[in-house]
């Protein structure tokens, strides 16, 4: 029985590497990111915070899609963290169950888990869209999907058949790593039409 986690590791290997070199995707530019957030009129939620703007809101998401190196065919495989205070189950022949894998999608890094549906595991699919959707080089559907995803974001509502995300899966979109971006600083070097061009003599 052990030598089927290899194999079905490398299976799980040649279909990421098969997903990435199929689909057509490109580097995008941090500033090119940042302008078609900026055009897709993305919003801030209640839930973010008071003092949170759209601009600091836009830092972030485009700080996050750093780590994808905004490459629009991005996938990444994460195991799934087990849950504190749950004893580690075994099956009866005293094998570990293995860990399901949660599959990031695209230059945002969406989840097959909540966003979208990648047919290797049960999803939310809060963006009714597969995932392979998310790894083209048109981000137009990712950046609606990431709204999806941000406007399905509220406390447990009661009695409601609406599909609405918890709180927690603000920490998905807006990562630690990225909480105190500023965004003048973080996009100095995207000067756009508008900007004026101030000199000092």
């Amino acid at each position: 029985m052990k030598s089927v986690l290899p194999v079905k590791m490398l299976s799980a290997l040649a279909l990421v590497l098969l997903v990435s070199s199929a689909t057509e995707g490109r580097i995008l530019s941090k500033c090119e990111l940042k302008a078609q957030l900026e055009a897709a009129q993305i919003k801030v939620i209640r839930a973010m915070g008071d003092k949170m703007t759209v601009d600091d809101l836009i830092a972030r998401l485009v700080c996050k899609a750093n780590a994808s190196g905004f490459n629009t065919s991005f996938v990444k495989a994460i195991a799934a963290k087990p849950k504190e205070n749950v004893p580690f189950k075994t099956h009866s022949f005293g094998h570990e169950i293995q860990r399901p894998v949660w599959r990031m999608y695209g230059v945002f890094q969406l989840s097959d888990q909540l966003a979208c549906d990648s047919g290797m595991m049960p999803s939310l699919n809060v963006c009714n869209m597969s995932c392979s959707a998310l790894i083209d080089d048109d981000i137009t559907d990712d950046i609606a999907c990431l709204k999806t995803v941000i406007g399905s974001i509220k406390p447990k509502p009661k009695n409601t058949s609406d599909i609405t995300l918890p709180l927690a899966t603000l920490n998905t979109i807006l990562v630690k790593e990225c909480r105190f971006v500023v965004p003048s600083r973080y996009f100095a070097e995207c000067l756009t039409a508008t900007t004026p061009i101030v000199s000092i003599d």
